[in-house]
């Protein structure tokens, strides 16, 4: 029998769909994607779907059962209408929570909604009327939100501009940052255009526009904005533009009522826990970060949200530390936790890697397999900053130099480089 392999062939979804299925033919779609899902499906079973849905309807379908299982560990749990690109698109399940967390009571408009990866969170405690310009998109988010929430959001297939959204609404934009097939930064280029986008942000009470990571602060009109960006499970995956109530209801359940910077990093983890970074200050108010010569007690690497956001001589204000060639390098200090006002000890590891050095130098390879032998360790993870080493060819090489596990630290600072070797808190090496 021949098969179409899931990970060689995905069917040409098409931009347009059939009118609204009814409940026989959406039951009967929906048990094919249960059946099929995550398979290799036969060309005779593709030729037969393609008979009995029609081979717009069927696209989608196989699309669906074909990418149920990348779904399901981006999306969470239950049964997703989805297609490769949509899939690409969606708010991981951890950050769509976070951020549903942080809109208050109302109304939200979720424009640019996706396949809705994000409604389907707001939808739980929130009425959410969900816009998006394709129809297929807007058949796939209508069964995704009856799947997952029972499907009381309203799904609207139109122009986000060309809603009439109340004033005392909230508001989430994702805007298509791919307007021409290939990823942009700006936000003059996604679709809706930024002064669009702009100017559905000054009507409405508050919400949120998720926009790249690398994005530069646009222009809105009005004072109330805070700029967050997220990262999950070490690499950020948006940044957030929130404003109006929003940013009240963020800095509240941040405990971060007191703090007078626009700008945070957020650390999400796998299990969906998150860390909020929010500086006492403003950043034009943060002394500048000291620098030292070489590493001291212990090494720091903050999280990948805290340096995209600028925030990193902010962070090394807050825990006391130093850095090895400038705030772009790595962090150390002389101690785990000593930030002010810190109380909890073990804070520092909610937004960093920080280990113990207890070996510092030059990166000559054989001087590190001399010292990692002489304390029975091998770098099970090797740090790179500055610096052209590769890890993976180092890794491999050193492997054998010992039993216990250990992270390696290749840096620079000023012309010279330099080496650490760290374990954790607990590990005592020889």
């Amino acid at each position: 029998m021949s098969f179409l392999p899931q990970s060689k062939f995905l069917p040409r979804v098409p931009s347009r769909l059939p009118d609204p299925l009814n409940e026989t033919s959406r039951l009967r779609c929906e048990e094919i994607i249960t059946s099929l899902a995550s398979q290799d499906i036969s060309v005779a079973q593709t030729r037969h779907i393609n008979e009995e849905l029609g081979v717009d309807l069927a696209s989608l379908v196989l699309s669906s059962a074909m990418l149920q299982s990348k779904a399901i560990a981006k999306l969470g749990e239950g049964r997703w209408w989805i297609t490769d690109k949509s899939l690409q698109q969606a708010t991981p399940w951890q950050v769509a929570r976070l951020k549903a967390s942080w809109f208050g009571a109302g109304d939200v408009y979720d424009l640019c909604c996706g396949i809705g990866g994000d409604a389907v969170h707001l939808a739980k405690d929130h009425s959410v009327v969900a816009v998006d310009a394709s129809d297929a998109v807007c058949l796939m988010v209508k069964e995704n939100l009856r799947n997952h929430v029972g499907g009381g959001a309203v799904v609207i297939n139109g122009d986000v501009l060309e809603q009439s959204i109340p004033g005392e609404s909230l508001i989430h934009v994702d805007p298509d940052r791919r307007a021409d097939d290939r990823r942009s930064v700006d936000p003059n280029q996604y679709s809706p255009a930024w002064n669009d986008v702009a100017k559905l942000v000054g009507r409405v009470r508050g919400g949120a526009v998720k926009l790249a990571p690398a994005a530069e602060a646009m222009p809105v009109q009005r004072d109330d904005v805070h700029r967050v960006w997220i990262s999950l499970a070490g690499t950020v995956r948006e940044q957030c533009l929130l404003f109006g109530e929003t940013v009240a209801v963020f800095r509240s359940r941040a405990m971060a009522t007191d703090s007078l910077s626009d700008v945070s990093a957020v650390v999400v983890r796998r299990d969906g826990a998150s860390s909020v970074f929010c500086p006492k200050l403003p950043l034009r108010n943060v002394d500048p970060i000291v620098s030292v010569k070489e590493p001291v007690d212990w090494m720091v690497d903050p999280d990948a949200a805290i340096r995209s956001a600028g925030l990193t001589e902010a962070f090394a204000a807050e825990f006391g530390l130093s850095a090895l060639g400038g705030p772009e390098g790595f962090l150390t200090g002389q101690a785990k936790c000593d930030g002010v006002g810190v109380d909890d000890a073990n804070a520092i590891e909610r937004f960093a890697i920080c280990e113990r050095v207890v070996w510092q130098g030059s990166c000559d390879d054989r001087k590190l397999r001399k010292e990692l032998r002489a304390r029975d360790l091998y770098p099970k993870r090797i740090k790179t900053r500055g610096v052209s080493f590769d890890p993976n060819q180092m890794e491999k090489k050193l492997r054998q130099s010992g039993d216990q596990p250990c992270s390696l630290w290749l840096g620079r600072n000023g012309k010279r480089h330099y080496a650490a070797m760290t374990v954790g808190a607990s590990c005592k090496p020889k």
